[in-house]
């Protein structure tokens, strides 16, 4: 760059020289003549024509000859010393009349600024000046009014020096400025060129050849078009190059060509400005690589629009609310939850959740107030709507699966259940964003597959307790009639009637048990499992061959659990009644093991029975199912005891070896008293 001002000034410089060889010509061949009819002195004449033909010849030379191109301002120099010389010889050939003499001084001065170094303008006045003074002694023609021109040059020449250190001070201050601009330009993060009215590249730097691939020399001359991708760039950059001048500093977005052909985006920006008088003006223009950012862009707009899509086809309610004014977190509970509810105010949701609102479109939910949407039908309703706005602030300004009961378009009462999470900056809650889904189905649903199992439960216990009066009242015929009878023929059917009796008697047991356990409502206390299993194994002193079975008791005095007792009794009360019943008869024996946790309990009921069956052990634990034909179980034992266990949050598994016995293992943990 700094190369092509250069060859500029030179180019500038050397129009002035000839325009000054050219005047200078003019000047000695009009003086010449003038002197020649005023004076009538030939001489003057020829050697004035001489001096002008040579500064003739030097105007014409500097376009054909390129070494005379080349040393033309040496040339020039050379010539002004000849016009000065041809100056002093008129002024000899008048003996040195002032008339002549002032002139030439003026003369002198003024061309002692066209030289470059102060030394070579000194040197041009002294050398003229001392050949004026020899000349003037030598010929005897010194007289004292001569003196004021001589003054005057010698003076010049100081005066000269000023003018040119002056000069040179503002050369020297031009070339620090243009150093720094080329600087700036050179090491600039943009690219910078400049291109004519045609639209070529008349400059440009590092940058811009580092944005385009393309060196400098490869570049320069070309139009800016050629480097622009057809279509659509060669269109806005049309645009800009016609808006420019009307409105400068515009900026425009185009993609241009690499070297390799692959294709590079830029940001524009350009101004125009004007050139000389002999030259035509242009645009200065600037280039950003701006390829991340549009990649960036457009992964940002694939994301925004894969976002609305998202939302738009979501089959849950999405919105965003906004506040009329940031919302400080510093604030009291109750001033919070106040302002959330009168400031807050949806600014986006998408269709669906108007739909579950009862409105045809979003902007018909854009701009209510967040109060408008709870339902207040009382006291209650008012304290549930406020303690969810309280659960937000708490938690950390976010809630997740929160229910709240709200009102739609006709007034109908909707479940939604919520996810919402706040924006805070700085101290302030900006907005809300929030996930909603209409629970309303379901929560009526519920609500009647609560009443039901209501129903079934309080069926089974009434059905269970009605039922063991009738069974008592048969178990008391039998009784009679085996006191008032004395054929034996008929005790087989007594035992069978009782045996029948005690069997339906033990199902409608365990069916008041399972509606014991599936009662909502608990009692919780502690419990010591020392005496909970005492408690059990006294109440099946009864069971036949109980006093056969060698019960090994690992329990502890210490050992206890907060729960339900009649839950915890259901789970151990089955589980050792199914060991002794199906133990090994021969020699039977049930191991029974509590061990003390850090969350409750851990128990084993073990027994050396039969086992259970490979092909039957997903399924003990189903409603009446049992493993054996023989038994005399109803087949709700173990189903009793894995819904006291669920109730719980217990577990419970087994292990079971065919001809070696089964172990239960059960773990329990304390619950919140």
């Amino acid at each position: 760059m700094l190369r092509a001002f250069k060859e500029k000034l030179k180019s500038k410089e050397l129009k002035n020289l000839r325009s000054l060889n050219v005047l200078a010509s003019i000047a000695v061949t009009v003086m010449g003549f003038v002197f020649e009819f005023a004076y009538h002195d030939g001489y003057i004449l020829i050697t004035g024509l001489l001096v002008s033909i040579i500064l003739t010849s030097n105007y014409f030379l500097s376009f054909y000859s390129s070494a005379y191109k080349e040393h033309f301002t040496n040339i020039t120099y050379a010539s002004i010393f000849l016009l000065h010389f041809w100056a002093v010889y008129v002024t000899l050939l008048r003996h040195f009349e002032i008339s002549f003499l002032l002139p030439l001084s003026i003369s002198i001065f003024t061309f002692s600024l066209i030289f470059d170094r102060f030394y070579k303008s000194l040197v041009f006045i002294f050398t003229i000046t001392t050949t004026l003074l020899v000349l003037m002694l030598l010929l005897n023609e010194w007289e004292p009014e001569h003196s004021i021109a001589l003054v005057a040059l010698y003076a010049g020449a100081i005066l000269s020096n000023q003018i040119l250190q002056r000069k040179e001070e503002y050369q020297s201050e031009i070339q620090k400025q243009e150093k720094r601009y080329i600087d700036l330009v050179e090491n600039m993060n943009d690219g910078l060129i400049y291109v004519n009215d045609n639209f070529q590249l008349e400059f440009l730097n590092d940058r811009f050849c580092e944005i385009t691939a393309f060196k400098r020399e490869e570049l320069l001359g070309r139009s800016i078009f050629e480097l622009a991708v057809p279509g659509e760039a060669h269109d806005s950059i049309k645009r800009f190059f016609k808006d420019i001048r009307l409105v400068p500093s515009l900026h425009v977005n185009c993609e241009f060509y690499q070297k390799d052909k692959s294709s590079v985006w830029v940001q524009m920006t350009g101004t125009p400005y004007q050139g000389s008088e002999e030259e035509n003006g242009g645009f200065m223009l600037v280039f950003s690589d701006i390829t991340k950012l549009q990649k960036a862009q457009k992964l940002l707009k694939q994301k925004e629009e894969g976002y609305r899509t998202f939302i738009e086809q979501s089959a849950v309610g999405i919105w965003r609310a906004e506040y009329k004014k940031p919302i400080p977190v510093s604030l009291p509970l109750s001033e919070q939850v106040e302002l959330l509810l009168d400031t807050g105010l949806i600014a986006e949701c998408n269709d669906f959740m108007a739909q579950m609102y009862g409105y045809a479109s979003t902007s018909s939910l854009v701009g209510k107030r967040i109060r408008e949407f709870y339902h207040v039908e009382n006291n209650f309703d008012e304290e549930k709507t406020r303690e969810l706005m309280t659960m937000f602030i708490r938690n950390d300004y976010r809630i997740s699966s929160a229910e709240s009961k709200e009102l739609d378009r006709d007034g109908n009462v909707r479940y939604m259940l919520n996810n919402n999470i706040g924006v805070i900056e700085n101290g302030f809650l900006l907005r809300t964003w929030g996930v909603q889904t209409d629970i309303t189905e379901r929560k009526k649903t519920e609500r009647e597959l609560l009443e039901t199992n209501h129903e079934l439960d309080t069926f089974f216990y009434k059905a269970s307790h009605d039922l063991k009066g009738p069974l008592a009242s048969v178990m008391g015929i039998v009784n009679l009639a085996r006191l008032e009878n004395s054929d034996n023929a008929l005790e087989g059917y007594f035992s069978m009637i009782e045996t029948s009796v005690k069997r339906l008697d033990r199902t409608l047991l365990d069916l008041i048990d399972l509606a014991r356990t599936r009662k909502g409502s608990t009692k919780i206390s502690h419990i010591n499992m020392k005496d909970l299993i005492d408690e059990i194994l006294n109440s099946l002193k009864h069971v036949p061959d109980f006093n056969r079975i060698n019960f090994e008791l690992k329990v502890d005095h210490h050992v206890e659990i907060a729960a339900d007792k009649v839950l915890v009794l259901s789970v151990f009360q089955n589980l050792i009644h199914n060991a002794i019943n199906y133990c090994n008869h021969e020699s039977p024996w049930i191991r029974i093991k509590i061990d003390q946790t850090e969350k409750g309990i851990k128990a084993e009921i073990a027994d050396n029975g039969k086992g259970i069956p490979e092909n039957i052990k997903d399924r003990v634990f189903e409603m009446f199912y049992r493993g054996h034909q023989e038994s005399s179980g109803s087949g709700l034992g173990l189903f009793i005891v894995k819904n006291a266990l669920e109730k719980m949050l217990g577990k419970i598994h087994f292990e079971s070896e065919t001809g070696k016995g089964t172990t239960f293992f059960v773990s329990i943990p304390n619950s919140v008293i």
